[in-house]
């Protein structure tokens, strides 16, 4: 195949992406991180409790011009799923691979389960695969030309990684021990690599401040997430994540892997072999989730696919294989981008798992299975939620004395987003990022309490003679199925000092 054929391929496939994932974008409603994120955008700020800026800035400038939709939360994913696709067959390239790898690579991108839904949730996780991917490109550009302006854009690349997500250093870390480790040691001596380092604080020191100024809560989050989640992990689950992530394509990336490892082909860039290894054994050594690895999987792809491309010359066979990778990971599709309606989807995944006994997928949190996967029931109820919410606050009559509550953020941050067509304020929650916007003090003149949790406190059936239940979720799909939206007026006793006293001494969730 032309060169210039194969580039015209590439960017078909890189727009095909962009379209596929937009054309399933109202398919569900948000997701209650997306809406998370898109609350933060409410906020513009150098920091939040459990992310970097980025995702909150770059809500912010989505909210200003596209404005409170669900396309204007998914358009920034498919975006960068096309660049992927691109990004990652320039690494094919780089690493000797012709147009059959980069065709592999790029197929791969497209449609491999771990590279399907980060690019369907408006997520730092998306922002995260791209930017290992970035640095991993500028790094195998400096092993090939030894141009030592790949360093600087390495460093900016870095920093604004960190703005997306703090899970970089460790990539950042494990690349620096591997050419330590190896005679690149060498370019600790360059004072481009210093300046690079430079400009990397550089882009990411507003978030360094802002973690300063608020006793770091990224480390702080780090230890909730250890004691409430990541301490329950398996390490064996965790490595066979890291086989079942790519699916079928697992057969390019554990190729990739050893091919960077021991491929006299890849001799220079064993550096990066070592750096996946490091950053898979650190997770593993520190029971981290399955997904943490996702930056790595498009070099591991790219690499396989060079492998690959040498391994089967035939037309034939290589028809074979894409037939096969592309067979079994259309089979795969609706577990990575909800392709259907809640109700088929859920007959889909009943099916799917009496049939493969994997019900694993449908298992939540808690624990339980239920009826589908736990992202997707996190994509459901919360229009309803927000219909509920306005019936509540249209029955208030000075609604310069209302307070409207939610237990947790996804509650808060649905009504926030998809409350603002209805006018509703935005709602007071002590989760998350909400707990430094939460106010300390309410006027005294506040009566009315708008109260949403799935059941009524205690403390607030003592303080309101007049509670009224206005309404729940009443999807049995949706994760928030049973969460109640009371109406609470009359207050026994002065509702600003029993706000005042429930807020005082109340700590951070992180």
């Amino acid at each position: 195949m032309q060169a210039k054929h194969l580039k015209w391929l590439i960017l078909f496939l890189a727009l095909l992406k962009i379209a596929f994932h937009l054309y399933f974008y109202n398919m569900l409603e948000p997701h209650r991180d997306e809406l998370l994120y898109f609350s933060l955008g409410t906020h513009p700020d150098s920091g939040y409790a459990s992310v970097p800026p980025m995702i909150g800035i770059l809500a912010f400038l989505l909210m200003k011009t596209i404005g409170f939709s669900a396309f204007a939360i998914k358009i920034l994913p498919a975006i960068l799923g096309g660049i992927m696709i691109w990004l990652t067959a320039k690494i094919t390239e780089e690493l000797g691979g012709n147009w059959f790898a980069q065709l592999l690579t790029a197929l791969g991108i497209f449609i491999a389960p771990i590279f399907v839904r980060p690019f369907y949730l408006y997520q730092p996780v998306c922002f995260d695969i791209f930017f290992w991917t970035l640095i991993f490109y500028f790094a195998i550009r400096y092993l090939n030309t030894r141009q030592n302006n790949y360093l600087l854009y390495l460093g900016i690349a870095a920093g604004f990684a960190i703005l997306n997500k703090h899970l970089v250093v460790l990539q950042l870390g494990s690349l620096f021990i591997a050419f330590l480790l190896s005679s690149e040691r060498k370019v600790l001596t360059q004072k481009s690599f210093w300046f690079a380092i430079l400009l990397c604080i550089i882009i990411a020191l507003p978030n360094i401040i802002w973690q300063l100024n608020h006793g770091l809560s990224s480390v702080r989050h780090l230890g909730a997430l250890n004691k409430h989640q990541l301490t329950h992990l398996n390490r064996i689950n965790f490595l066979k994540e890291q086989l079942l992530m790519p699916g079928i394509f697992m057969l390019l990336t554990t190729a990739g892997l050893l091919a960077l490892l021991f491929s006299q082909k890849m001799s220079k860039y064993r550096v990066l072999g070592i750096t996946i290894l490091l950053v898979i054994g650190i997770l593993f050594v520190a029971k981290g989730k399955g997904y943490y690895t996702a930056g790595i999987f498009p070099l591991a792809l790219a690499a396989g696919s060079v492998w690959w491309e040498d391994f089967v010359e035939q037309w034939f066979f290589r028809f074979v294989l894409v037939d096969v990778l592309m067979g079994l990971s259309l089979f795969l599709l609706p577990i990575g981008v909800p392709i259907y309606k809640p109700e088929k989807l859920a007959i889909h995944f009943k099916d799917f798992s009496e049939k493969y006994g994997m019900d694993g997928m449908l298992r939540h949190e808690d624990g339980k299975i239920h009826s589908l996967p736990q992202d997707y029931a996190d994509m459901i109820g919360w229009e309803e939620l927000a219909k509920i919410t306005d019936t509540a606050y249209q029955q208030v009559s000075d609604k310069n004395n209302v307070l409207l509550y939610c237990e947790n953020y996804g509650q808060a941050s649905a009504i926030n987003i998809l409350g603002k067509k209805y006018g509703l304020p935005e709602p007071v929650s002590f989760s998350d990022n909400y707990y430094y916007w939460a106010p300390r003090k309410i006027p005294a003149t506040t009566d009315t309490f708008i109260y949403v949790n799935d059941e009524l406190g205690e403390d607030i059936k003592k303080l309101f003679t007049d509670i009224q239940l206005v309404g729940e979720i009443s999807d049995p799909l949706a994760r928030e199925y049973g969460t109640q939206v009371y109406l609470c007026r009359n207050p026994r006793s002065n509702f600003s000092e029993f706000w005042f006293e429930r807020v005082v001494g109340l700590e951070s969730p992180f």
